[in-house]
C-alpha cells in the first residue's frame, strides 16, 4: 500500500511540467555538460520545480545554446504563464537567433505582467521596434518606460534613435549630446549615434569627430535578470565574457592575465585574439596591434569584424592620416562593402573620411 502511494505521489508531483530538455551529445565541454546534466536531473526529479527549469533554461543561454534554452524557456512559459521572466527570457533567445518578431510577441506576453516599477520590457520592445523601423510601435513602448522610470538611459537612447529614424537629426543631437549620458554607455556608443546625425546634418567635421571616438558595438541592455544569465555561464565562454569587461573597462593588466590563460586552453578563438589585440591597443603597442589584425585577416579575407577594427584604429593614429594612407582605409571599408553591401559603420566610416 505504502509503495502504492508513494508511486501515486511522483506520478502527481511531475503531472504539470514536461521532462527537462537534454544536451544528449552536443556538449562536450568537461566542464559545462555535468552542470547541465544535473540541473536536468534536477527538473525531471519534480518537474514543478520552476527553479530548477529557469537554472538549466539560463545555463544553456549563458553557455550560448540558445535552441535549447529556448525549448527549456517555452515549457517554463507554458507552465507558469503568470511569470514575467518566463516570457523574457524566451523573447531575449528568440531575439538571439534572428527571431525579432517571435521575440516580441513573448515580450509583449511579459510586458502585460511587468510590474508598476518594472521599465525593462517596455525599453526592450522599443530598441527591437526601431530595428524593424517601427517608430510608432517604439514611442508607444518608450513611453510607458518613461512613465514608469524618467529619463532613464535606455529611455534617452530610444528617445535619439526614434528621432535619426524620423529624420530629425537636431533633436538627436539635443537629446544625445548628454556628457553624463556618454559617460554611462560604454564603447564610445553614443558617438556613434552622433556621428549619424552630424553627418545627416552634413557637418563632417563633428561626423568625423564622433566617429573617432566611437566604439562599433551595441549596448548589452541589463534587464533584471541578467546577472543571474551570466552566473550560470560556464567554462571558456564565462572567461570571454570577463575578458570583454575588463577591455571595455581599458583595465589591460587584469584582461591581460585571462587572456593569457584563455590561450592554454583555446589559442585559436578569433574573438578573443581581436580582444587581445585591443589590449595591446590600450596598452600603447598600436604595431603590435595592427600585426594581430593583419594576421586574423591574412587567415580569413572575409572577416569583417576585423577589417572594421583595424579601420577604427587605422583611423586614430596620426601617420595613418596622409592621403596615401587614407586611400588604404578606403580599400579595406571597400572590401567591407564587397562582402556586406548593407554594413551601416563601413558606409558612415566611408563618408566621414576625407574626399580625396
Amino acid at each position: 500500500m505504502l509503495a502504492v502511494s508513494v508511486v501515486l505521489y511522483i506520478f502527481l508531483l511531475n503531472y504539470n511540467g514536461e521532462l527537462a530538455i537534454r544536451p544528449n551529445n552536443q556538449v562536450s565541454d568537461p566542464i559545462l555538460r555535468p552542470a547541465l546534466i544535473a540541473f536536468a536531473d534536477a527538473v525531471d526529479a519534480n518537474t514543478n520545480n520552476a527553479k530548477a527549469r529557469m537554472e538549466l533554461g539560463m545555463t544553456y543561454e549563458g553557455a550560448g545554446m540558445n535552441e535549447y534554452a529556448e525549448a527549456t524557456y517555452k515549457q517554463y512559459a507554458a507552465q507558469f504563464p503568470d511569470r514575467v521572466i518566463g516570457w523574457y527570457r524566451l523573447a531575449i533567445v528568440q531575439q538571439n537567433q534572428g527571431k525579432i518578431e517571435e521575440a516580441i510577441k513573448s515580450l509583449l506576453k511579459g510586458a502585460d505582467l511587468a510590474r508598476p516599477k518594472m521599465d525593462s520590457p517596455h525599453w526592450q520592445l522599443a530598441f527591437w521596434y526601431i530595428d524593424l523601423g517601427d517608430f510608432g510601435n517604439a514611442s508607444k513602448q518608450i513611453a510607458l518606460a518613461h512613465s514608469k522610470k524618467p529619463n532613464s538611459k535606455q529611455v534617452q537612447i530610444a528617445k535619439g534613435r526614434i528621432a535619426l529614424g524620423k529624420d530629425n537629426p537636431e533633436l538627436a543631437i539635443e537629446i544625445l549630446n548628454n556628457n553624463r549620458l556618454i559617460a554611462s554607455i560604454p564603447d564610445g556608443y553614443v558617438y556613434q549615434l552622433l556621428g549619424r546625425a552630424y553627418r545627416a546634418l552634413g557637418n563632417e567635421e563633428k561626423s568625423r569627430e564622433a566617429w573617432g571616438r566611437a566604439g562599433q558595438s551595441k549596448p548589452n541592455w541589463a534587464d533584471p535578470w541578467t546577472h543571474l544569465v551570466i552566473d550560470h555561464v560556464i567554462g571558456l565562454n564565462a572567461m570571454r565574457q570577463e575578458i570583454m569587461k575588463h577591455i571595455v573597462a581599458n583595465n589591460s593588466f587584469v584582461a591581460r592575465k585571462l587572456i593569457d590563460e584563455y590561450f592554454t586552453y583555446d589559442k585559436e578563438n578569433r574573438v578573443v585574439r581581436r580582444l587581445d589585440a585591443k589590449c595591446d591597443f590600450i596598452e600603447g603597442k598600436l604595431s603590435l596591434a595592427l600585426e594581430k589584425y593583419a594576421q586574423l585577416l591574412i587567415e580569413d579575407r572575409t572577416d569583417t569584424v576585423t577589417m572594421i577594427l583595424l579601420v577604427k584604429l587605422r583611423i586614430q593614429i596620426a601617420k595613418f592620416q596622409t592621403a596615401e594612407e587614407v586611400a588604404i582605409t578606403k580599400e579595406i571599408l571597400s572590401a567591407v562593402l564587397e562582402i556586406s553591401p548593407d554594413h551601416p559603420q563601413a558606409k558612415i566610416i566611408m563618408d566621414s573620411l576625407p574626399k580625396q
